[in-house]
Formats: C-alpha cells, structure tokens, sequence
C-alpha cells in the first residue's frame, strides 16, 4: 500500500476523503514507448488459467490512429521517495508500474476504397478465442481486426455497405455465443454480425430514429437480450426472442443526462438483470429490470441460434 502523504485528503461533512494521485503516468516516459494520439479505450486483457498463476496482469489501450499497446502492470519491488532516474513515469514512492509489452496496428484492408488511411478508431474488444486478436470499431462504418499474428482469417474487416459511412462508436460480443457481436453507430443503426461474415446477419437502421448510439451491451442473463443507449439520453431494452421490430423496453432520462449502461453479472439468488446507469453529472443508477419486460430466465445459448435461423 502507498501512504496517504503521496495523496491529496480533504474534509466533508466530518468525513475524511483522500484522493489518489497516479502512481504511474506514460505521460513522462518516451513518445516511442506510448501513444502518439488520443486514448480512446482501454480495457483489461482476459487471462487463461495459465497466465493466472502469475504475480503481474496486462491492459490493453487504444488510440484515434488505430494502435493498440500492450501494458503489463508490475509491482514495484523497492520504491523510492527520491524517484527513478530510468523510469520517469513512476510517482516518487509509487508501488505499481506500466511497461509496455507489444504495439498493435489494426489492419486496414487496401483493397476497399470506402475506407482510407486516415480513419480514426473509437472502441475495441479482445476476441474471446484468440487472446491475441481484437476487433477495433471506426468512424467509417467499419469494424477492422488487429492482432499480433501476422496472417489473419478471412473476413478482415466488417461493415455495412452505406453510401455515406457512419461512426462504429460501440461493440459488444455475445457472452453465450461468442461468434457474434453487435455495433452501434453515429447514424442511429445497430448490426449484429457474424465473425465468419463481413457483411451484417441482421441490422435495425431506424432503431433510435437516427440518434447516435453511445453504448450497445449484451445481457448477461440471456443469449437475445441487449441495452442500448442513445445521444438523447433514451435507454432500450431489446429481447430477439420476443420481437425484433423494436425495444421491449424504452426509457427517458432526459434530466440528468444518460452516457453509458453496463450489467452487473448474474448474483446468487436474483430473478432479473440488474442494469448500472452512467450519467452526465456523475452519479450512477442500478435499475432492477421488471419480471414481465423478462421473456424468460434461462441462459439458453441455442435462443440467439433459433432466431436467427428463423429470420435469416
């Protein structure tokens, strides 16, 4: 643990607060050894039981120009108030450290001129067969792959053909089936692919009648359910079982300013999901989806199978 001198504290209400300052900032270190342009995500990097065993865990961070880094985190064996003098992004008496494992270029495929070098990237996703390859979402209406592979299956990127691209601002695989994925885009449409298809399985292009969707989030309690949120602070809830023609669920949240939307996973004991709400001014909401907007409970892999071969 690092001592609270290294932190800003501060008092409310008779409370004592401390806020943490960075232990470690690329910000310091060598521009060849971090990004050269905006962070637009970052995420942990799913371990299999053999890298569990050991002591260090890794991130992966993405940037506007489609490069993603590998970052192991490490613990500082022997911390020194004075600093480091071959280290500059580690805070005088910091415990934990980045170092930079691997830079990853998403593979931008030459042969389709719809997409041009000059794209920007804004979300990504490691892929849940291959620890080593991602799925990286762009502002031209593309979904491209980035691994540290040099060969890559077929199809390399994913996209629907629009005469006007639109921005990939979120995507989001399946948690029973992890061949497929939805994205959502700047243009209001929301696609389910295949990842053995370049082209959408199915796509609702009016769903928030044009809004941009901020965030799109598979349902952790069944295969055909999924959350969207949009730029005018509307949350849906969809279930494919059900229907496929619109929400099952639609929710305004115009007064405090709607961001993003997660699942908290299945707990011991619960009868429905239960959805975390992001909001504008900070404050977060847990709503407990009702019984009745729930088709069923079973975390039935063949649901999302049986839709889709009864619609496609």
């Amino acid at each position: 643990n690092e001592p609270e001198s290294m932190h800003k504290s501060y008092q409310s209400d008779s409370k004592r607060f401390v806020t943490r300052r960075p232990t470690y900032s690329t910000s310091a270190i060598q521009v060849a050894e971090s990004h050269n342009s905006k962070i637009t995500s970052i995420q942990a990097i799913r371990f299999d039981q053999e890298q569990l065993q050991m002591s260090s865990y890794q991130l992966a961070s993405l940037d506007e120009s489609g490069v993603i880094v590998i970052w192991v985190v490490l613990p500082v064996l022997d911390s020194s108030f004075s600093g480091s003098q071959t280290d500059l992004g580690l805070r005088p008496g910091g415990k934990m450290k980045l170092v930079k494992s691997a830079a990853i270029n998403s593979n931008f495929p030459e042969n389709s001129p719809h997409l041009f070098p000059e794209l920007r990237t804004y979300a990504f996703q490691q892929s849940y067969s291959d620890s080593n390859l991602y799925f990286v979402a762009t502002d031209k209406g593309a979904v491209l792959k980035a691994s540290r592979a040099q060969n890559l299956s077929q199809p390399n990127y994913y996209c629907v053909e629009a005469a006007i691209p639109s921005i990939v601002g979120s995507l989001d695989f399946n948690k029973f089936n992890w061949k497929y994925f939805l994205t959502g885009s700047s243009d209001g449409s929301i696609s389910l692919y295949s990842v053995a298809r370049a082209s959408p399985l199915v796509s609702w292009d009016r769903s928030t009648r044009g809004r941009p969707v901020r965030s799109v989030r598979w349902s952790n309690y069944s295969s055909t359910i999924f959350y969207v949120v949009d730029s005018a602070n509307k949350f849906y809830l969809w279930d494919l079982s059900v229907r496929d023609s619109t929400p099952l669920v639609i929710e305004n949240f115009d007064q405090k300013g709607l961001l993003s939307c997660t699942e908290l996973l299945e707990a011991a004991g619960s009868t429905a999901p239960v959805v975390v709400l992001g909001f504008k001014d900070g404050s977060i909401e847990a709503h407990q989806i009702k019984d009745e907007a729930m088709n069923n409970k079973m975390n039935n892999i063949s649901k999302l199978e049986a839709y889709l071969s009864s619609t496609l």
